[in-house]
């Protein structure tokens, strides 16, 4: 298995695993994968983006494409973690890339890799926009990589 560089992701969260994650086979299911990276791009925005009141109907973002490459099941409840990081800012569109982990005994083991696709959208008019430039700027500070 490829090592993952995890020195260029500056937020890492723990995963909450609820009992209802866990399907018949006694690991997590891959659905509940979207919504642990869902909570992680909800952090990134409050984190990173946005540390105000935004009018998200209108700079708001909508989920264009989502990827993710299963690796290990996850087993348990604790010593999980999802990486995140923005790897491209378009004009209209930016990348997230994703690493989950179950770290442990000096142990990282890669659970899964994903990338999400993420489209700037304006609700109210049902259209894309273009990327807010000041919140362009808050990423750009923040990333390790030069985007």
């Amino acid at each position: 298995m490829d090592t993952v560089d995890l020195s260029q992701y500056k937020l890492k969260l723990p995963i909450q695993i609820r009992f209802a994650d866990f399907d018949m086979l006694s690991h997590v299911n891959n659905a509940a994968y979207l919504t642990y990276l869902e909570e992680a791009r909800i952090k990134y925005f409050s984190e990173v983006i946005t540390r105000s009141e935004v009018d998200w109907r209108q700079d708001g973002m909508i989920l264009a494409r989502m990827e993710i490459d299963f690796r290990n099941p996850i087993t348990g409840y604790n010593n999980y973690f999802v990486y995140i990081r923005c790897s491209r800012l378009g004009n209209k569109s930016f990348d997230f890339n994703y690493v989950m982990t179950k770290e442990e005994n000096n142990s990282v083991d890669v659970i899964a890799e994903a990338k999400s696709v993420m489209v700037c959208f304006d609700y109210d008019k049902n259209q894309s926009i273009e990327m807010r430039k000041d919140w362009k700027e808050k990423v750009k500070a923040f990333e390790v990589a030069e985007l």
